[in-house]
């Protein structure tokens, strides 16, 4: 029989975490108190160097909990930061939620699911139930481009299965897909002139890069992939045609081969637009021309479906009365970044609704049931086949 958790505990726990202020770059202050605690539960606590390469007050938060049975380690992982307005957060309990009061995000997006992990390591203890290694990673600044996971060091980490806890759907479905995504910062380079003087004189970069942008496919594209041009800017008077325009976008994909097809036809459309356009100015021809830089955003998080975790999970969500759905996000998380250097982890929902609003909230149903279905896993995980050694 599975011993309980303490209920009370992990809403006090999660109300007391909501109020530290941690916005992207600046978890000081949760890391130190996350640190403090990991240390009184018997954790061998590191700090990477993650803060300094990307400017902010601390790094990732790296525990290490010894295991109590001879088994392969587990990752269990949330990020501190938040999104605002997170100044002064003031959590309000209710009978099945807590909320904020509304002036603020709540921050459950992703502290409610530091209060599950440290509530099931707690509740192990507790217990003196099995346990296997496990290895306990707070990721800074994932609201910004996943980027404490990005500068994680992956060297110190043993772990090549876990879960991550920053999923905003109902408790059953478990992510197990999520695309990868290419950032673009594009330029596109007329001719500047007076547009009432000489406008024959000018190309109009606002003109070239419309031409572009009418070719592209951009939305959904296919079941797997979508794309966006988010922001365009550019022109500097009434008078004067546009020597420049600005523009950024993205495109994602849970198809790798799909992706990089999507990529290229973005710049194909911007090499016809330009094509063939030029203008006689000063006696020289002049033509326009652009930059279009892709970056990496995250690669694709796949579990595929002999994951040992899977089967662990499924059992666990039974026990609850409930059939795990495998389900695919269209957004990026800690796991992208994780399974780019081979540690697969699904991601779990913690009840986290209505994230970055003022009408966020956490649903404490699936919030505990978050922690039961954790706590279920740990144990199995210390005495199945791979997992271990009975």
């Amino acid at each position: 029989m599975m011993p309980a958790i303490n209920e009370k505990r992990m809403v006090q726990l999660f109300c007391d975490l909501a109020k530290i202020t941690s916005l992207s770059g600046k978890e000081g202050a949760i890391a130190r108190r996350l640190s403090t605690l990991l240390k009184f539960m018997g954790a061998e606590v590191t700090i990477d160097d993650a803060g300094r390469k990307i400017s902010g007050e601390t790094g990732n938060l790296i525990a290490r909990f010894p295991g109590t049975v001879p088994c392969e380690p587990f990752l269990l992982s949330a990020h501190m930061d938040t999104v605002g307005p997170a100044q002064d957060v003031r959590p309000v309990v209710g009978r099945d939620r807590v909320t904020s009061d509304g002036t603020t995000v709540l921050g459950a997006d992703c502290k409610a699911g530091i209060a599950v992990i440290l509530e099931v390591l707690k509740v192990l203890d507790e217990n003196r139930l099995p346990r296997p290694p496990v290895e306990v990673v707070f990721t800074i600044s994932e609201e910004m481009a996943l980027l404490g996971a990005k500068y994680l060091d992956y060297g110190s980490l043993r772990s090549r299965c876990g879960l991550i806890f920053d999923n905003e759907q109902p408790i059953e479905n478990v992510i197990t897909s999520a695309p990868a995504a290419d950032k673009m910062d594009i330029k596109v380079y007329g001719a500047a002139a007076h547009s009432g003087v000489a406008p024959e004189k000018g190309i109009s970069a606002i003109k070239v890069v419309s031409d572009a942008v009418s070719r592209m496919k951009l939305g959904r594209i296919d079941s797997m992939t979508t794309a966006n041009i988010g922001t365009i800017s550019g022109g500097s008077g009434i008078n004067i045609v546009p020597p420049l325009v600005e523009l950024s976008g993205e495109a994602r994909s849970h198809d790798p081969a799909r992706l990089r097809r999507q990529t290229r036809h973005m710049e194909d459309c911007l090499k016809k637009a330009v094509r063939g356009v030029k203008v006689r100015a000063g006696g020289r021809l002049v033509t326009p021309r652009y930059e279009f830089l892709v970056e990496r955003k995250f690669p694709n998080l796949r579990i595929e479906k002999n994951n040992p975790v899977l089967p662990l999970l499924a059992g666990a969500l039974k026990a609850e009365g409930l059939r795990m759905k495998p389900s695919a996000s269209g957004g990026g998380t800690d796991g992208n970044i994780f399974c780019g250097h081979g540690i697969k982890a699904p991601v779990i929902s913690t009840g986290m609704r209505d994230v970055h609003t003022t009408s966020e909230y956490l649903d404490l149903k699936d919030f505990f049931a978050c922690a039961r279905v954790t706590l279920r896993v740990l144990r199995d995980w210390s005495g199945t086949g791979r997992g271990g050694s009975n």
